[in-house]
C-alpha cells in the first residue's frame, strides 16, 4: 500500500485504540498511552462516520469510564488533542476527560491559559491577531506549526510559516467565535522536519522553495489569511 505519512498515523492509531479496547474486554486497567489511544481512535472513528465536531467530544469523552483505568491516570488526561476529518475538513478536538470522580488528593494538573504564562524562552517572539471565523470554538495545541492550524481562524498566515504558539507544552489555546485574540509565536526548534498536521508542508521547513510552495497550498486549500477586522 502507499500511504502518506498522515495515513501512516492514522493506522497506527486505530491499531493502538483496538489493542487498548482487547485489553479492556480482557479486564485489564489501561495506562495513559492505551487511555489516550483508545479515546483518540473514538474521536476520529466518530468523525469519519459523519459527527459534527460536539458529537467527537462526545464519543471520545464516553469512549471510556472512570473504572476503566489505572489508579492516578484519569488526571493525566486532559488537554488531548486529535486532528481528525469530518465532512467539512479537517478540524482539532480537544478533549478533557470527565474529571467529577477525581478526589482534590488525586488530581494533580490543569490546563494552563494562555494569560497566565509568562515565557521564559530566548527565541525570536513574534505576535499574530487571530479571528475565529466559525461558529464554533477552535483549540490550537502547543506545537501545532501554526501556518497550518484550522482554515477557519484568520491571521497572517505567512508570518506564522515555521512558528508555534508560546505556550507550554501539551498545554492549547482557545479561540472562541467571531472573536480576536492576540497569540505569541515562537520558531519550531530541533531538526525542523513536519510530517502530518494538515499537509501544507509535510517536509524540511528550511528547504529550498519550501515556504513557498506552503503558501501556495494555503490559498489553494481556502485557509483565511490576512489581517482580521
Amino acid at each position: 500500500m502507499d500511504l502518506t505519512p498522515s495515513e501512516q498515523d492514522r493506522l497506527l492509531l486505530f491499531t493502538a485504540g483496538q489493542l487498548a479496547q482487547t485489553r479492556l474486554t480482557r479486564g485489564l486497567k489501561l495506562n495513559k498511552p492505551e487511555a489516550i489511544a483508545l479515546i483518540s481512535n473514538a474521536v476520529v472513528e466518530a468523525a469519519r462516520a459523519g459527527a459534527t465536531h460536539s458529537q467527537a467530544i462526545e464519543a471520545g469523552q464516553s469512549s471510556i469510564k472512570h473504572s476503566d483505568l489505572m489508579p492516578g491516570i484519569a488526571p493525566l488526561l486532559t488537554g488531548i488533542a486529535i486532528e481528525a476529518v469530518f465532512d467539512d475538513g479537517r478540524r482539532l478536538v480537544v478533549i478533557n476527560f470527565p474529571q467529577s470522580e477525581i478526589s482534590e488528593d488525586e488530581y494533580a494538573g490543569q490546563v494552563i491559559r494562555l494569560e497566565n504564562f509568562q515565557s521564559s524562552s530566548t527565541a525570536k517572539i513574534s505576535k499574530v491577531r487571530v479571528k475565529n471565523e466559525s461558529n464554533i470554538a477552535i483549540s490550537v495545541t502547543s506545537h501545532m506549526h501554526f501556518l497550518e492550524i484550522n482554515p477557519k481562524l484568520k491571521f497572517n498566515r505567512e508570518l506564522a510559516y515555521g512558528m508555534r504558539a508560546n505556550i507550554p507544552s501539551g498545554t492549547h489555546v482557545d479561540f472562541p467565535p467571531n472573536q480576536i485574540i492576540e497569540v505569541e509565536l515562537i520558531p519550531i526548534q530541533g531538526d525542523r522536519i513536519l510530517i502530518g498536521f494538515a499537509g501544507i508542508v509535510d517536509g524540511a521547513l528550511d528547504a529550498p522553495g519550501m515556504r513557498e510552495k506552503a503558501m501556495q497550498r494555503i490559498i489553494e486549500f481556502g485557509y483565511l489569511t490576512g489581517e482580521p477586522s
